[in-house]
C-alpha cells in the first residue's frame, strides 16, 4: 500500500471523528459553533507550526518563500477557512448524516479540479467512481 493511501485513510478517520466531536460539543448547549471552531483551528495551527519548525522549514516559510507559492498558500488558507467555517456552521444547523456526505463532495470537486487545472489523468474507472459517489450523496441527502 502506498504511503499516501495510509495518510489519506488517516485523514479520513480524523475528519470522521472531528465531525463527531463537533456535534457532541455543540449538543452540550454551552459551546457555540465558532467557539468549537476556534479551539479546533488553534490546535491545528499550533501543530502545523510545530511540524514546520521540526522539519527546519520555519525560516524559509516566513522569510524566503517565493511569491507564487506564498500566494497559492494564502489562497489555500482562504479556501480552507471558508470550507471549515461552512462545515461547522452546517453541523450546527443540520444532522451530521446529511451534512457530512454533502461536504464530502469536495472529493469529487478536488478530483475534477486536479484533472481540469493540473492535467492529471482520469481513467474511466475513476469517472465511474466519482459519478457513483455523487449519486450516493444525492440518495443520502434526499
Amino acid at each position: 500500500m502506498h504511503s499516501y493511501v495510509v495518510w489519506a485513510l488517516l485523514g479520513m478517520a480524523g475528519y470522521s471523528f472531528m465531525t463527531l466531536f463537533v456535534k457532541l460539543a455543540e449538543r452540550s448547549g454551552s459551546a457555540s459553533t465558532y467557539m468549537v471552531l476556534a479551539v479546533s483551528t488553534t490546535i491545528v495551527s499550533i501543530a502545523a507550526v510545530m511540524v514546520v519548525a521540526g522539519r527546519g522549514e520555519l525560516k524559509s516559510l516566513i522569510f524566503e518563500l517565493e511569491r507564487p507559492p506564498l500566494l497559492w498558500a494564502i489562497a489555500g488558507g482562504i479556501a480552507l477557512t471558508i470550507a471549515v467555517f461552512s462545515l461547522f456552521h452546517a453541523l450546527s444547523l443540520g444532522p451530521s448524516n446529511i451534512v457530512i456526505p454533502i461536504y464530502g463532495m469536495f472529493i469529487v470537486g478536488g478530483a475534477l479540479l486536479g484533472v481540469l487545472v493540473l492535467g492529471e489523468p482520469m481513467p474511466w474507472h475513476r469517472v465511474v467512481g466519482l459519478v457513483a459517489a455523487a449519486i450516493g450523496v444525492v440518495l443520502i441527502a434526499v
